[in-house]
C-alpha cells in the first residue's frame, strides 16, 4: 500500500442532528388515537459549518461512537456533505462499522458509490471497529476477503470501552495482539486506533513494527496528552478547541520545534494543554452528547440531539459544560 497515512490531529466530527415530524402518523397507543413520532435527520448546514472549522486537519466522519447508530440515509448524507466540503483538501476518514459484516459491506459500497457519483479525488480511508460485529476468531481471514472488495485503505479501531457496552456477552473486548499481528500483514490495513490502556497499545506497536509506515493513533485524548504517540490522536474535543488541539498535537510530534526554546511559548502551550484537559474531564462521561451541547452553546450547531441508541446529556451536565466554556474561551 502506497497511500500516505494521516498523521497528527484527526478530528472525530460529531453529527449535527435535528428532529422533525414525519408526514405519516403512527398510533399513539394500542387503545387508539394518533400522534406524530419525531424522527431524526442530518442538519446539513450545521455539519458544513463544523467541517469548515476543522478541515485544516484530517477528518473522521460517521465514527464508531455515533455513526453506527445512524440510519443509512443519514450516513449517506454525511458522506456526501463531507466530500463536497472537504473537496480533497485533507484526508477524509469514513466510518463503515455496521451491526453485521453484511451491513459493513453495504456501508463500504455506499462510500464507493458516493466517491464515484461525486467524482471525488481526495484521499479516503475507511474506519472500522470489527469487534462490534465480529469476534477475534477468523478476523484476519475476514479482512483478506474485505481487501478484495475495496481498494480504499482501512484504519482499524480497538475500543474496549465501546464494546463493553454491547448488550451481549463477549469473551474479549480487545483485538488480541497475535490476531492484530496477522492483520498487520494485510497491506489494505493502514493503521490502528486504540482507546484502551497504554501497555496494550505498546504491544500492538511491537506487533506491527515490520510495517514502518503503519499508523498508530491514540483514541484516548488524556493518554495522548500525557504520552503522545507518534501517529497522532483521534479527538472529539477538537470539535470545540480545534486550534488548541492542533497546536498541542503539532508541538508534541515535532520535538525539534525551535519555538520550544522560548519560555513564553512553552508557558502558553502548557496553558492550552491544561485548558484541553479541563474540557476533557467535563465531557468524558458522555462525549458525544456533551460536545454537542458545547457546540450548540457556541452557536456552531442548532441542536444537541444525539442518535437513537445513545444517551443524551441531562440539564445539569449541559449547564456545567456551557459554564466551563464561558470561562475557557470567548464565545
Amino acid at each position: 500500500m502506497t497511500e500516505q497515512i494521516p498523521q497528527g490531529l484527526i478530528t472525530a466530527v460529531v453529527m449535527p442532528l435535528h428532529k422533525y415530524s414525519p408526514k405519516s402518523k403512527v398510533p399513539a397507543s394500542p387503545a387508539g388515537g394518533q400522534s406524530l413520532k419525531p424522527e431524526l435527520d442530518l442538519d446539513v448546514e450545521g455539519l458544513r459549518r463544523l467541517l469548515i472549522e476543522v478541515k485544516e486537519t484530517a477528518v473522521l466522519i460517521n465514527s464508531t461512537a455515533e455513526g453506527m447508530f445512524l440510519r443509512r440515509e443519514i450516513r449517506k448524507k454525511v458522506i456526501e456533505t463531507a466530500m463536497k466540503v472537504i473537496n480533497g483538501e485533507t484526508e477524509l476518514i469514513i466510518g463503515i462499522t455496521g451491526d453485521t459484516a453484511e451491513r459493513t459491506l453495504e456501508n463500504i459500497k455506499m462510500v464507493e458509490d458516493c466517491r464515484k457519483d461525486l467524482n471525488y479525488r481526495g484521499k479516503i480511508f475507511l474506519f472500522d471497529c470489527p469487534l462490534w460485529y465480529h469476534s477475534n476468531r477468523g478476523l484476519p481471514a475476514y479482512y483478506e476477503k474485505l481487501a478484495e472488495v475495496t481498494s480504499i485503505p482501512i484504519i482499524l479501531s480497538n475500543n474496549p470501552g465501546l464494546i463493553s457496552n454491547l448488550r451481549k456477552s463477549l469473551k474479549r473486548h480487545n483485538i488480541r495482539t497475535n490476531v492484530f499481528k496477522k492483520l498487520s500483514y494485510n497491506e489494505r490495513i493502514a493503521g490502528l486506533e486504540h482507546s484502551g490502556d497504554l501497555h496494550r497499545f505498546l504491544n500492538y506497536m511491537r506487533a506491527g513494527r515490520h510495517r514502518p509506515e503503519f499508523g498508530f493513533y491514540d483514541g484516548n485524548e488524556l493518554n495522548f496528552l500525557n504520552n503522545p504517540s507518534s501517529g497522532g490522536v483521534i479527538s472529539i474535543g477538537a470539535n470545540i478547541l480545534h486550534k488548541y488541539w492542533k497546536e498541542v498535537v503539532n508541538s508534541s510530534l515535532l520535538p525539534d520545534d525551535l519555538r520550544k526554546e522560548n519560555a513564553d511559548y512553552c508557558k502558553l502551550l502548557w496553558q492550552k494543554r491544561e485548558t484541553i484537559k479541563k474540557l476533557i474531564f467535563c465531557y468524558r462521561t458522555n462525549p458525544v452528547a456533551l460536545v454537542k451541547a458545547g457546540l450548540k452553546h457556541m452557536g456552531l450547531i442548532n441542536s444537541d440531539t444525539v442518535a437513537k441508541g445513545l444517551k443524551g446529556a441531562n440539564s445539569e451536565e449541559k449547564v456545567k459544560i456551557c459554564n466551563l466554556l464561558e470561562d475557557l474561551i470567548e464565545i
